[in-house]
Formats: structure tokens, sequence, C-alpha cells
């Protein structure tokens, strides 16, 4: 597995304390993992801290016993927050190049932003771009404010979204994302660990006279605070130590002698971590007094240590230090904090106790295993790429059956498709969107081009084609790159050429030949083909069927009640188009007592301008386009469920998959008088089959079917219990997954 980590907060030679959590995090990775860095910085950036090292283009940092390679592009920031919204494409940019050499040199797995603003949506950028997954940590201090920015809240939420996962590092964090409208679904708490091998329990606790704060010098740490706490305390006995720096450091300073503390303050700067758990043994109780934060990492470094803590509730700490560990007061109250230390001075404290309740939290290998965990795993190294410049992401038989069987099997699967809405990771398939094609002419010449140009920069160890169109490119694809390819053939393609309304007659008949030759040139020269049915099959030698049979999983938690079958609902789940029989169902329904639940794409969109203009449509309710649980909601308050096919060549052998899903769902069917659904019907009563043209028949059928719903609870009930013993996908896709598992020579042939 290769990790991309992409962090502006990292520590670089400017900046050599700049996001040591990071660094402390990758030091515990599994070393099957394969990491690298990208830390963008700003031009100049010695300048600009004032220092003398150099940040070089790529480094590399050593992390124990590996060494990984860190990459500083530089990326433009001005100052004051100038063009704030503009900072994550400016990132976007400065990394595009590097992030696409990378994963061109060897696929990325993942990347890992820490902090939304920028990196975050940075790699949200980068994720659409490249279509690599992406894992957001979040820990900013100021996700409140940020989100509160219209703006930014815009920018933010989509980009939560889009993630495979969102870890918040405390569930003040996830609250306050989830107030804002964040997702809960990839939405969840790992918090931040610490390497318990440094820290070991202190020495037991006479008194409490050696107090330390270590942490950024910035205001809303609240340290001016501490400084005045410790003078109203008046116990000349109390010392304070403060470890770090930062731009307040001279101001605090100041304040130290204005309080006449300052022979009782040591201001030590920064210091190793190393350094810092050796101060953490030589002190007696840690002050954390800031305003604002998201977690806390001394906090639980110091009670690692079993030091108690004095903390404000700040959005970190109150979810860190219990009774037994500390003690939580006001922020931004010297008078509070004073009595929080006269308190912690008053109570005794286990420290051997502190110390494990803190370990057996926070230590920072159950943390990382945690994280690794949320990343896209693969059983395999292989990995799959289907292609389709006709079928939508959404297709129920490239999507949810294939893509998701192999996805389940343990490869890594691509799909590139031409619908318009853009790259994601969806059920752990990573969707590539080459734009909609313009025209019919577009889609024939361009969209292909578009989509085999994609398939080149994926590198897949297997292909799979879904359209005839994708035939030639196929050929010459599987001659240049010599990847296996496979041919997926949904529907008997020189047949329904020969009825496209918008060919002329003489060009339907060049096309239906056309395709008709190119698909025997291509299942002779193409690795694999398969067919959706037994007839498909039948125009070719020796190409195996996998049938378009439904998924039980989505049907099976559909209750059985016998109220569906007096609602008088009926329904069609589908592509809405004359061939169908809509307008006929609606004009039967005219003179029938119920009501058409009708999902679906109206194909073209012109054609429910005819239908609203009939009789019946006054009974027709409207959903457009459903998802599959949608459609199950549908299913599951409805009588029977309609398809009714006209009698073109294309469909007199075919068997419609949405039937199969109305009687997976226990509803039973009213379907065309087809050979195949004739076959299937008399075979058990589960439905009527009816001649889809005449009008008056099918009223006729509708009223008595409705008027008895005995027996349409008795046919749905045959109807479920054929398919889930025999016609559903679970019972194909070993038969579909055994083909690649031959093909990639997982298996012997």
């Amino acid at each position: 597995m290769k990790i991309v980590f992409i962090n502006r907060i990292f520590p670089n030679p400017a900046e050599p304390t700049m996001g040591n959590f990071v660094l402390k995090n990758l030091v515990h990775y599994p070393l099957d993992i394969d990491l690298e860095v990208i830390a963008p910085v700003p031009p100049f950036l010695r300048w600009r801290r004032g220092k003398k090292a150099r940040v070089p283009l790529w480094r590399m940092q050593d992390l124990g016993s590996r060494r990984i390679r860190v990459w500083h592009p530089r990326f433009a920031l001005f100052p004051r927050n100038y063009l704030r919204a503009l900072v994550p494409t400016f990132e976007y940019l400065a990394i595009l190049p590097l992030l696409w050499y990378l994963n061109k040199r060897k696929n990325i797995d993942c990347l890992h932003a820490n902090f939304c603003v920028p990196d975050g949506l940075a790699t949200a950028k980068l994720s659409r771009a490249l279509s690599i997954p992406y894992v957001i940590t979040e820990h900013q201090a100021h996700l409140h404010e940020l989100l509160a920015k219209p703006y930014l809240k815009r920018m933010m939420l989509p980009a939560y979204a889009a993630a495979v996962k969102v870890i918040a590092v405390s569930e003040h964090t996830k609250q306050i994302m989830l107030d804002a409208g964040a997702y809960r679904n990839n939405l969840m708490v790992i918090p931040n660990g610490i390497d318990i091998s440094l820290f070991a329990a202190h020495k037991e606790l006479n008194e409490i006279r050696k107090l330390i704060y270590i942490g950024y010098l910035v205001e809303h740490k609240g340290i001016h605070i501490l400084l005045k706490a410790l003078s109203l305390t008046g116990d000349l006995s109390l010392s304070l130590t403060i470890v770090g720096d930062g731009t307040y450091r001279g101001t605090l300073e100041a304040l130290a002698e204005k309080l006449s503390i300052k022979d009782r303050v040591r201001f030590l700067g920064e210091k190793s971590p190393q350094e810092i758990a050796a101060l953490l043994k030589d002190h007696d109780a840690l002050v954390h007094p800031s305003f604002i934060e998201s977690f806390g990492i001394v906090v639980v470094e110091a009670m690692a240590s079993g030091l108690p803590v004095l903390a404000t509730r700040n959005g970190g700490s109150e979810f860190i230090v219990t009774e037994e560990t500390g003690l939580i007061v006001a922020p931004n109250d010297p008078k509070a904090l004073a009595q929080g230390i006269y308190d912690l001075q008053s109570k005794a404290w286990n420290s051997k106790r502190i110390s494990e309740i803190t370990c057996s939290k926070y230590d920072i290998k159950q943390v990382v295993n945690q994280t690794v965990r949320q990343y896209p795993s693969y059983k395999n190294e292989f990995s799959i790429c289907h292609l389709s410049s006709v079928h939508i992401r959404e297709d129920v038989r490239v999507f949810y059956k294939q893509c998701t069987s192999l996805v389940d099997a343990g490869f890594k699967v691509h799909l590139v498709v031409a619908d318009g809405k853009r790259h994601e990771r969806r059920n752990g398939v990573i969707i590539h969107d080459t734009g909609v094609p313009g025209s019919r002419k577009q889609r024939f010449i361009s969209a292909p081009i578009q989509v085999f140009r994609r398939a080149l920069y994926i590198g897949a160890d297997a292909y799979q084609i879904h359209d005839p169109e994708l035939l030639p490119g196929a050929i010459l694809f599987k001659w240049i790159t010599r990847k296996p390819v496979i041919y997926d053939i949904h529907e008997c393609y020189p047949e329904m050429f020969r009825h496209k309304e918008y060919l002329s007659k003489f060009s339907r008949r060049l096309a239906a030949v056309a395709i008709g030759v190119l698909e025997k040139i291509a299942v002779k020269v193409l690795d694999q083909s398969i067919a959706a049915t037994e007839h498909i099959a039948g125009q070719f030698k020796d190409i195996p069927v996998v049938h378009n049979y439904p998924i039980l999983s989505e049907w099976s938690w559909i209750e059985t009640d016998d109220k569906r079958f007096i609602s008088r609902n009926i329904c069609y789940v589908g592509s809405i188009s004359r061939e169908r029989g809509i307008a006929q169902i609606v004009k039967a329904i005219a003179d029938v007592d119920c009501t058409f639940h009708l999902a679906g794409r109206y194909e073209p969109a012109g054609f429910r301008d005819e239908l609203t203009k009939l009789p019946g449509f006054s009974k027709v309710v409207e959903y457009g386009f459903v998802n599959r649980e949608q459609a199950a909601d549908i299913f599951s308050s409805c009588a029977l469920g309609v398809v009714l096919l006209d009698r073109n060549s294309n469909h007199l052998h075919s068997l419609s998959t949405k039937m199969f899903e109305y009687l997976a769902a226990g509803l039973p069917i009213l379907v065309s008088d087809l050979p195949t659904n004739i076959k299937l019907l008399d075979s058990s009563p589960m439905g009527r089959y009816i001649d889809p043209t005449l009008v008056e028949l099918i009223t006729k059928t509708l009223e008595e079917l409705l008027s008895d719903p005995e027996r349409l609870a008795q046919w749905g009930a045959n109807g479920k219990a054929m398919v889930f013993d025999k016609l559903s996908w679970e019972s194909e896709r070993e038969i579909y997954l055994s083909l690649y598992r031959k093909i990639l020579k997982l298996e012997k042939s």
C-alpha cells in the first residue's frame, strides 16, 4: 500500500518543530506501507522565519528504522491571510505535477491530509483530478470559526463529504462538523496518540511546587492568564517552566517582570520530544490555559508521565482530563486558574494511576493502527478497470453488480464513465469521469478516445468494456498495452440498432450489419466475452452467460406486508421510454382506481410532454431518478410491478432486469407476452403476461388483479421464493469472478 501525506504543517529545516505530531505518527506506521510526504512551503521561508537553514525541494527524513522522502514544492502564500480562499488552489497547482509523477511511477492508494483548510481542500482537488481516494484528519483549533465563514463552509463540507474517512481528534471536533452539516456516515473519532515508551510514571507526588507549560507562545494559548494566576496565588514556593517559542514570547517576558514573578518563571524555548519527556519527569503538574484547542497532545504526554493536569475548558482538554487525572476550569479567567492551582495542590494524586489510564487510551501504536484501518485496502495487487462511454456510473449491472463484486473480492477497481458527474470514490470503486459528450457524433467518436486515454493513464491489469462503440478502440488498446480485455455484451446490439428512431432505415441496417461484423471480430481477438442472456450468447461460439439477476441483499429487507396488496398502487422504475409501454399504462389507468408510481429518467426528455396530455396522467406520481434504496421504498408500498416491453426483436429473447427486481421485492408482475416471459410465468404463478399493445386489455387486467389482493400476495411470495432459490446475482457472482481469476492467472482454466 502506498500512502502520500499532504501537509503544509510539517517539520522542515526552517521550522523544525512545525507539525511534529504528524512526524510522531509516521514513525509508527507499518513497514509494509510505502510512505511519502508532500509538505508545500511558501517561497523564501527561511527569510520569513529569520532562519539560516534552506528548505530543499526534496529531502530524506529518518524515521527510526526507515527513511521516507519529503517533498517541499513552493506555493503562493500572502501575508495577513490575503487571498485566503485561493490558498488551496495555489497548493493544488504546486502539488499536481509532482503527484501525477508519483502516481505514474507507482499507483498511490490513498492521500492523507491533516486539517481541511487549506490542505484538505487542496487534497480534494487533487483527488478529483487524479482519482485517488483521500482521508482528512481534522484537528483545527479554530474549526468553528472557519465553518462560520460561508465561503469556507461551501468549500469544506464537499471536501469532507468526498473523503473516504474524516477523522476527528475529539468528540468536540466531530460535533462542530456535524452541527455545520457534515455527513455522519464517513465521520469518526480517533484521538491523537503518544509514544508511551518516552514517558514513564512520575515519582509519587507529595506536593505540587513545580508547574510546567508546553506549547506555542501565542495569545490564544492563554500563557498571559497563567502568569497572572501565578501572581494571584501569592505562593512564593511555586515555580513555572515555559517550554516553547513564538511571537508572543517578548510580551510574556515583559509581563512576568511587571508582575514581579520573573525569578519564578523560566523560558526554555523549543525542546525536542526527548527533552520534553525529561522535563516532565522533573515537574509536578502541567498547566494548559489555552482558550481553544481541538485536542491537546501535551496534556496527554504529561498525564502519561504521571503528572496531574490543570486545564481550561477549551474544546479539547475537557474530553481528555478526568477526575482522576486533573482539573478543568473556565478559560481566560486568572482568578479561576489561580483557584485551580490551589485545588490542584490540595488534592492527593495517584501518579501511577494517572499514567496507566492515559497509556491505555492514547498509545500511538493503537492510534496508528486505527488510522491505517481507515485507508482503502485491497486483498491482492491486481487492479481492474471498467470502461463505458454510454452507461451512467449508477448502472446496475456495471456498478452495483460487477464493480462492487470485484471490490468485495479484493481487487482495486476503476470505472471510467462519461456522465459529467466528476470523479469520486463510491462503494470502494474509483470512478473517473471524462465528461458528457456534446452530441451523438461525439459519443461515437471523441468519447471513446477520452475513455481510452483515461484507461492508459490508470494502467490497470485488466479491462472490461461495456459498449459496442468501444470495440475498435478496445482492439487497438489490447494491441498497444498487451493487457487482457473483456467485452460484456449487455444487449443484442445488431437487433437494437434496427429500431433506433434517430436513424434512417438505411442507416439502421448499415449500423446493424457493421456492429454484427465488429462484434464477431472482437469476440475472436479480445481475451474474453460474456453475455447477459442465452439468446445473446447464441449469436457467438463458446461465450459464457452472466445473467442480470437481482442482488438479493438489496431487497431481502422488504417485509411482506399484506397491506401493500390492498393499496392499489402499481409501479415502474427504470428508463421511461416508448418501447417500455409507459404510454399504454398511463392510458389504461384512466379507468382504473389506482395510483401509478413512476420513477426514472424520460428518454427522450420530450416524451414526458406526450404523457402529460393523456387522461390517466393525473394518477401518476413522479419521482425522477431514484437510487437503489429509494427504489426499494417504492416497491415496499406497491401491489404490482409493471414492465410492458414492446415486441421488437431486441426484446423478444430478453428477460427484463427490472422484472426480477420486482420479484425479489415480493411484487407480483404484469409483463409483455414475450416468449421468455411466457416461459418464466408458466413455470410458476408469479404474475400475468398480456399483449402490451392492447390498452383495453391492460385496463381490464389491472382492475382484475388489484381487486384480488390475496392472489397478488400469493404471486408475490411465489416470485420471491423463485428468485431467492434460483435467480439471484449471488449465484452469478462466482461465475463472473472466476473469469477474472483465470484471466489474471489466479486460478487454472
